[in-house]
């Protein structure tokens, strides 16, 4: 349980997308940073690691920022955006297992789950590929103010690997507003994609099976010139 992004990819990316990848990534730290997306290594402290072979990063573990003990699984309300103080963060509309807030906050470290994002997978580490050859992998963000940028590494992934790129999310397009709003800003591309949503039949094993109904959303790249007519 947790607010989650997966997506499906090839097993190595080619030297020169991965380049462009890390290229653009790299323009947005600084803007990140002046938004509040303060970055730090996979566990929470140090730099982010970005290389020719690997981008890793994770929210800043000693953030300084206070506690709200009423936070506990976190999870955005449909309309959620932005980078906000946990003290004003809760949904009081909902309740139950998860905690609906308003707009991304910490409970005190704004590290969640690592960012892991290699040139060339570890195979034995994700099992085998689905039906198109692809590897799936993920992460869940605890929607802390990082959410932004693992949102943002995400598109422009997709942007420049196009179909060998999968991307579903729990998010929809409230959540994926502050990605693609940076990413037009600073790369020119950002409102070049949408989330699309499916209502999918899931079975589950029993006896007899049980069935459910499930929301699926996908990052979707639009063509430019649907844009304009």
């Amino acid at each position: 349980m947790g607010y989650t992004h997966y997506w499906h990819r090839t097993e190595v990316i080619q030297q020169k997308a991965f380049q462009a990848i890390r290229a653009d990534f790299e323009r947005l730290l600084l803007p990140l940073a002046d938004a509040g997306v303060e970055l730090a290594g996979g566990l929470g402290e140090g730099a982010p690691e970005i290389t020719g072979e690997l981008i890793r990063f994770n929210g800043l573990d000693q953030c300084g920022h206070p506690k709200n003990e009423d936070i506990v699984i976190p999870y955005p309300s449909e309309d959620a955006e932005g980078i906000g103080s946990s003290a004003t963060a809760l949904d009081e509309s909902d309740s139950g297992l998860i905690t609906r807030v308003k707009h991304r906050c910490c409970n005190g470290r704004c590290s969640y789950e690592t960012f892991h994002f290699p040139r060339r997978l570890k195979k034995e580490e994700h099992g085998d590929p689905d039906e198109n050859g692809l590897y799936i992998d993920y992460v869940k963000t605890g929607f802390r103010p990082y959410d932004i940028a693992v949102t943002a590494a995400l598109l422009i992934a997709k942007r420049h690997l196009k179909e060998r790129f999968q991307i579903a999310s729990n998010g929809g397009d409230c959540q994926w507003a502050d990605a693609r709003r940076i990413c037009q800003r600073v790369l020119g591309y950002g409102d070049w994609f949408g989330i699309v949503e499916e209502a999918i039949v899931e079975e589950w094993p029993g006896d007899p099976p049980r069935t459910r109904e499930v929301l699926v959303r996908t990052l979707v790249e639009v063509d430019p010139a649907a844009l304009s007519s």
